[in-house]
């Protein structure tokens, strides 16, 4: 009998000795660590872009928008497929198209990196028809607005990003709106999450 109990003592203490180092090797969690991007945040966004070609290359707009969190998750890879929806608007500071929108965004993360890309509507306050080449023709008052985002997050709340939008009616498949010269804007803007 004493010889179960020697042996039953020195398996517990392997067993516990084992347990330490299990628990030695892993890493322990950083202390107050956030993840760079939650999805059930709100964030802000706001910029400065230019129309880079058409008929109002060279103009500047304020961008400011309201990024929403997303209203529901799936679990896995589907996850990537639910997007979060999106408020804004471009002030042209040069008295030419100014005009809000609503998307819907959806965002690919790479640690630091981002990538999104976003379809909406927007609503303009631009020329509708135009026969000068080199004036805004938009043709119907209501848009489809799209484009992408590339960014870096400094951390959970900070992040910067380069922007391409495209306003467009889609004539000739997707509307019978006279004439479509289209709004096309590129810009960086700042965003912060909360």
């Amino acid at each position: 009998m004493p010889r179960f109990a020697l042996f039953l003592a020195i398996a517990l203490s392997g067993s516990s000795l084992a347990q330490a180092a299990d628990v030695a090797l892993q890493p322990s969690p950083t202390p107050g660590a956030v993840p760079l991007y939650n999805p059930a945040d709100y964030e802000i966004r706001g910029g400065f872009f230019e129309s880079p070609f058409g008929p109002e290359k060279g103009t500047t707009d304020f961008n400011g928008s309201l990024v929403f969190p997303k209203f529901f998750a799936l679990s896995g890879w589907e996850d990537l497929f639910v997007p979060r929806f999106r408020i804004g608007g471009d002030a042209n500071l040069g008295g030419r198209t100014s005009y809000a929108y609503a998307d819907a965004l959806w965002t690919l993360n790479f640690g630091r990196f981002f990538a999104e890309s976003f379809f909406g509507g927007l609503v303009h306050d631009g020329q509708l028809v135009a026969v000068p080449k080199n004036e805004t023709a938009l043709g119907c008052r209501e848009l489809y607005h799209m484009g992408v985002d590339l960014g870096y997050r400094f951390d959970a709340h900070w992040s910067v990003m380069a922007t391409f939008e495209h306003g467009s009616n889609g004539e000739p498949v997707m509307s019978d709106c006279p004439q479509n010269r289209g709004i096309n804007v590129t810009g960086v803007s700042v965003g912060y999450s909360f």
